[in-house]
């Protein structure tokens, strides 16, 4: 691995548009919970830096390698950031302030914490619940297996999430060949979630992701995942699932622990 440093500006069009999938993603419902703006998501700010870990770790983090990165401080539309991955792995995102956004450690093969990684049996994909039931702390399925989504990644799906909703420009992500992007991965446990449950606001804390073997798009995936733990911090609820992704030979490609705050305290 090499060193990297790069230069982005947060990118967020719609940030004064309602957003009742999240309200905390829209500028007056951030500011319901105290935040000055809306806030950025956890995994579309992993996805930009990318293109900075490709050229770090090159071609092959992808097909094998990890992350395991914590949101640090919220990230608002038109922040300039600074991405910079050191040589033995240790990476950043600051803010023109100085002060960390983003912080964690990536790595090529096999995650370190990869032997804590619960697997989900993998049922039969079903349906969402209908109706959602609503995510509290007094229903909070630790240690059970939820719903299994079954999710198709069309390449023109793909390219529009790269292209709109990430800004990507590495060919990589593009064409009849092109890898799936590591944003997508980072996203599915929040889709995940909310294919048994209702919750929200959210604020996505923190990301484990083990890329297991290069994926490509244009295929049907099944989404399997665990609920590992819950827990109480500052007056928010947090929620840790590990979640696995395979393609449709149920060969495993990724594998994510996934923390965020799915009760968000008013009294920040």
């Amino acid at each position: 691995m090499r060193a990297v440093e790069r230069t982005i500006v947060a990118a967020m069009p719609e940030a004064d548009a309602p957003n009742p999938g999240n309200p905390i993603h829209s500028s007056d419902g951030a500011r319901d919970y105290g935040f000055r703006a809306a806030l950025v998501g956890g995994a579309t700010i992993y996805g930009w830096c990318a293109a900075a870990i490709v050229d770090a770790a090159g071609m092959a983090w992808l097909d094998h390698g990890w992350a395991d990165v914590a949101f640090r401080r919220p990230v608002f539309p038109d922040d300039r950031l600074t991405i910079a991955i050191r040589a033995d792995g240790v990476f950043e995102v600051r803010g023109d302030d100085a002060r960390v956004r983003i912080d964690g450690h990536l790595g090529l093969g096999d995650a370190p914490w990869l032997s804590e990684f619960v697997v989900p049996q993998h049922k039969p994909p079903q349906p969402a619940a209908d109706p959602l039931p609503r995510l509290t702390p007094q229903n909070v399925p630790v240690g059970q297996d939820l719903r299994t989504r079954l999710v198709s990644l069309s390449r023109e799906e793909a390219e529009v999430f790269c292209r709109e909703k990430q800004n990507e420009s590495l060919p990589c992500f593009y064409g009849d060949s092109a890898h799936i992007h590591p944003a997508w991965y980072a996203n599915q446990p929040i889709y995940w979630l909310h294919h048994s449950f209702s919750y929200g606001p959210a604020i996505h804390t923190a990301s484990r992701v083990q890329h297991r073997r290069g994926a490509q798009v244009g295929q049907t995936l099944v989404v399997a995942g665990h609920c590992v733990d819950a827990f109480e911090r500052k007056g928010h609820q947090y929620i840790v699932n590990d979640v696995e992704i395979r393609d449709a030979a149920g060969v495993s490609i990724a594998a994510i622990r996934h923390t965020a705050i799915f009760q968000v305290a008013r009294t920040l």
